[in-house]
């Protein structure tokens, strides 16, 4: 396919289910997209709940620090369970004015998916879990969904998640695989580790490791602890606590693991400019099991920041991450293999720095600005083609 020299695509209405603004990785997934697709000129409009907490378009704005211009309508939130909660907001949004005026539709929850193909429009999809993997009984509907002649795309955030999609029977033309992006704004001003521990008053002598993100399990930090145990010598910062829950328990028996609450993104960059190594934790769990960590959003974080990354063997790791080129990559679960490569790392500057520019090279195309061009190229393609 090639572009089309007449865009049919304004107007894009995102039906989102969960309240902004919120910590969570997803919600700063969606309003990233949507304000890079916004800095395109695309006519964007976010179709949320509102409740407590919930904010406008400008609240929203500030409270993820993006630039673009989308809108925001809060729709009443349904009462009851979430599951009551996220089929009444896809019904809600798909009959709301602002979604009758679109040009297409545009969600990452599969109830809107599936209201949204009732509409007449046409429709694009948005996710990172391989869902028929995870849940075999979901097959025949998501094989339904995907094959919906008005399901114009699905943006696959991994070629791990596609592969499955494809396994499904999707059509392999309507797939797209984005992976995520980093704001460059956020890094800013670039610190040396000298710098970055002076101003967070971390030691300047002690090699450190950093975590960022959630604060639970299925994170697979427990073997984060595990190697902080067996390496004493070293520092291992987790940021990202929002309580006190049993990895900041356990963390509180080691003098050697400092926890650090959940920060603005403004303020995250110092914490891994301090780094030696930025930590994905080793462990298939969170992808196996709770497959809620395909290709986390840190990542793309971790690589633009310029530090040595120690992250699993997996494979949603293996797209973009290569052992000793861009990262330290050690067998999922395997503590002796971690606290080789932590020891290595920290005594082997210039493996680290190497290893780190590497990282940075990376980074390079995987700004939210250059995702955001391949979406809108591939929207319109796909418009067009249907058309």
């Amino acid at each position: 396919m090639t572009p089309t020299t007449a865009s049919p695509l304004r107007r894009i209405r995102y039906i989102y289910d969960a309240v902004l603004p919120d910590t969570g990785a997803d919600t700063e997934q969606v309003v990233n997209t949507v304000a890079a697709l916004g800095r395109r000129g695309l006519d964007l409009r976010l179709l949320v709940p509102g409740g407590a907490g919930s904010g406008d378009a400008d609240a929203i704005r500030r409270y993820y620090e993006v630039t673009g211009e989308f809108g925001v309508d809060l729709l009443r939130l349904t009462p009851g369970p979430r599951l009551f909660q996220k089929w009444g907001h896809a019904l809600r949004a798909a009959r709301h004015p602002r979604a009758r005026e679109a040009d297409l539709l545009y969600t990452r929850n599969l109830p809107a998916l599936q209201v949204a193909l009732s509409t007449g429009l046409p429709v694009a999809y948005e996710h990172f879990r391989p869902w028929g993997d995870q849940f075999p009984i979901l097959r025949p509907w998501l094989r339904r969904l995907l094959r919906h002649p008005r399901c114009v795309a699905f943006i696959s955030h991994s070629d791990h998640t596609r592969q499955s999609f494809l396994r499904l029977g999707a059509p392999g033309a309507k797939i797209l695989v984005a992976h995520n992006g980093w704001d460059p704004h956020r890094l800013e001003p670039r610190l040396t580790a000298a710098q970055a521990r002076g101003r967070l008053g971390l030691p300047l002598d002690q090699p450190i490791a950093v975590y960022s993100g959630r604060m639970n399990r299925k994170k697979g930090l427990d073997i984060v602890l595990a190697a902080a145990r067996a390496l004493p010598h070293m520092l291992f910062v987790l940021v990202g606590s929002e309580g006190d829950g049993p990895v900041e328990t356990e963390a509180r028996g080691l003098a050697n693991v400092r926890i650090v609450p959940w920060l603005r993104f403004s303020e995250l960059a110092p914490w891994l400019y301090a780094a030696d190594v930025l930590l994905i934790p080793p462990s298939l769990a969170p992808l196996q099991r709770h497959g809620n960590t395909v290709l986390p959003l840190k990542l793309f974080l971790y690589l633009a920041a310029g530090r040595a990354l120690l992250a699993p063997q997996a494979p949603d790791t293996a797209e973009l991450l290569t052992d000793g080129q861009n990262a330290a990559l050690v067998p999922p679960g395997d503590l002796p293999a971690t606290v080789t490569a932590l020891t290595r790392l920290a005594a082997e500057p210039a493996r680290r720095d190497a290893i780190a520019a590497g990282a940075r090279a990376t980074a390079a195309s995987l700004t939210w600005d250059a995702r955001a061009e391949r979406i809108h190229q591939f929207l319109q393609e796909r418009l067009a083609t249907r058309g």
